[in-house]
């Protein structure tokens, strides 16, 4: 049970859901002005658009999450509708999947859209870690450096805050993703429709590696390889290999249209 952040009667509000509430509300009002601004969607197209997302997203991210531990839900198969945990990986394949469809079907720029909605990510995921640090979960290992906080619920051992890790981790990550959207928008030509969405994934993958390192997990991979670290690694290394191929593709073909031979 998450902890109570405020009670209004029989109402109790939780940290972290109230963070993940602010979260989603903050990202429909950045993404619904930002694409009405840039003519990718209408607002209301948004509003239904993150509707399908949270469904698709909440559905995968408890799915991944089961999987993940199958022996926990094997042992107590009741606890998987007791409050809600989730994978964010999950999250994040469930809301692509069920966006790419919306999508398709409502004849919006896909990747124009997921550009913009990768700005946000950061952000949103800055407000989820926060109410992670205010509820006690998603904590590291023990540790005696001079910043370890007893951030694990109803622990007073000190740990690595690895909450505060990837807060940090993305903040630069939110940075980065504005200084290459202005070169977008001031007419960089060989980026393309989608770089943003995919540097977002790379750089996120190579944080989550580095944090998971000291987050208190016990399923290993391969020797001392954490499956996040797995996980995250091959598809950072794998988006990062394709955004470079596309780069590269992109300042050839705008050489051969600058070439005095193809004019």
């Amino acid at each position: 049970m998450y902890p109570v952040l405020l009670s209004l009667g029989r109402i109790h509000i939780y940290s972290y859901g109230l963070m993940v509430a602010l979260a989603i509300f903050g990202g429909l009002l950045w993404v619904g002005s930002l694409a009405r601004k840039r003519g990718i969607a209408t607002f209301e197209q948004i509003t239904d658009f993150a509707l399908y997302v949270i469904i698709g997203g909440l559905f995968f991210a408890k799915l991944v999450n089961v999987l993940y531990e199958f022996r926990t839900y094997l042992h107590n198969p009741a606890a998987i509708f007791s409050g809600f945990t989730g994978s964010f990986f999950g999250a994040v394949i469930g809301g692509v999947l069920v966006g790419v469809g919306y999508t398709k079907r409502k004849q919006i720029n896909t990747w124009r859209l997921a550009d913009l909605i990768a700005l946000y990510i950061p952000l949103g995921h800055i407000l989820g870690r926060i109410g992670c640090l205010l509820s006690g979960c998603c904590y590291g290992v023990a540790s005696n450096l001079p910043w370890a906080l007893p951030c694990a619920a109803g622990d007073l051992t000190l740990r690595h805050p690895t909450q505060i890790y990837e807060i940090l981790a993305n903040m630069l990550i939110f940075a980065v993703l504005i200084i290459y959207d202005r070169r977008v928008k001031q007419g960089g030509s060989r980026y393309f429709d989608g770089f943003i969405f995919g540097l977002y994934v790379s750089l996120y993958c190579f944080a989550r590696t580095v944090v998971e390192a000291f987050r208190d997990s016990q399923i290993l991979a391969f020797g001392w390889l954490r499956t996040t670290q797995v996980f995250s690694l091959a598809i950072g290394l794998a988006v990062l290999i394709y955004l470079f191929i596309r780069l590269k593709k992109q300042a050839r073909n705008e050489r051969c249209a600058t070439s005095p031979l193809h004019s």
